[in-house]
């Protein structure tokens, strides 16, 4: 099993996933890589963008609101929903 595979499998916190796409990103950018690695690079890089979106997404669900006019907590897709 790759590096990887092994990151992928492990369920990463936000910090961690956006320490190592930093990390990712700065290889990148430093370049001397090849066509190959960069693309390996890039691919993981998409990836585990997407799993830092899906992360933000679970913890957006679990926002409440509160209205500061009447102390009423609402979910924050209710609010959202509302303000549509």
């Amino acid at each position: 099993m790759t590096q990887s595979t092994a990151r992928r499998k492990k369920k990463l916190s936000f910090e961690e996933g956006m320490e190592q796409l930093e990390a990712l990103t700065q290889r990148l950018g430093n370049g001397g890589l090849s066509v190959d690695e960069s693309m390996k690079l890039y691919e993981e890089g998409v990836a585990l963008s997407r799993q830092l979106e899906q992360i933000l997404a679970e913890h957006r669900k679990k926002l409440e609101m509160i209205d500061p006019e009447t102390g009423e907590i609402t979910s924050f897709e209710e609010n959202e929903n509302e303000l549509s």
